[in-house]
């Protein structure tokens, strides 16, 4: 599997009328694909901001970078987000998969947000794996991809350059 770096984007830089070009440029530049990057928006940061914001996620997916919804499930209106933003990944909030594995209630949510995601198109992220029985949980419920202090915690460049390179082993 190829390395794909994720980049938080604001709400701001979507209104950006120049966003996209000044994105493919730096890609060209460093000779990246556009493969290589994610672009994760909050969907609370793009309440009120419209077409501007639309129209740049949509330019971005158009030039083949994935856009992911951060945070999910903690915006104002989840559901209606799910609908109106442009994007190929949701990225189901640390909140609800913390204590996961520990309780029903959150075990049938979490399930249902992937099973909701997936019907939808979307592609799963669970944040803030940090026990096997999560980890377990959510490998039963079919989450694509988890991410999260069991696996790594956050890296200086010379340690991830090292950690990385003990993953391809």
């Amino acid at each position: 599997k190829k390395l794909r770096i994720s980049i938080n984007v604001s709400a701001t830089n979507l209104e950006e009328a120049d966003f996209t070009q000044r994105v493919l440029a730096e890609l060209h530049q460093a000779r990246l694909p556009s493969s290589a990057i994610e672009l994760e928006v909050t969907e609370s940061a793009l309440i009120g901001k419209g077409e501007a914001a639309a129209s740049r996620l949509n330019e971005l997916i158009a030039a083949g970078i994935l856009i992911a919804i951060d945070d999910f499930g903690t915006g104002y209106s989840s559901l209606s987000y799910l609908h109106e933003i442009p994007a190929n990944i949701v990225k189901i909030d640390r909140c609800f998969i913390t204590h996961l594995g520990e309780d029903a209630r959150t075990q049938s949510l979490v399930g249902s947000m992937i099973g909701m995601a997936h019907e939808l198109g979307y592609s799963v992220v669970a944040e803030g794996v940090e026990s096997e029985a999560a980890l377990a949980c959510l490998g039963r419920m079919g989450c694509n991809e988890v991410q999260g202090y069991l696996l790594a915690k956050p890296l200086l460049p010379g340690a991830f350059e090292a950690w990385l390179a003990e993953q391809a082993l």
